[in-house]
């Protein structure tokens, strides 16, 4: 990650324990979790594309409100 850049800049008010691969790679950009070039999404709690409550883990679903959402 970017030396300027914080967790707030990646996940924009989406779960902390939504994974995408494009997050493990250094790049000299802020990368944003909605930004995902391959669209695959995973939850890290279940390891899984589903997350806790049996929901799809992507963004449009990983967000306050939902029962298992983890904030930053």
């Amino acid at each position: 990650m970017i030396e300027n850049s914080t967790p707030h800049d990646m996940f924009e008010g989406h779960c902390r324990k939504l994974r995408c691969k494009e997050m493990f790679v250094e790049t000299e950009r802020v990368f944003k979790i909605t930004e995902s070039g391959s669209g695959i999404y995973w939850c890290s709690h279940t390891q899984n594309v589903l997350g806790p409550d049996g929901q799809v883990a992507e963004p449009a679903n990983c967000k306050t409100g939902r029962g298992c959402y983890e904030g930053l």
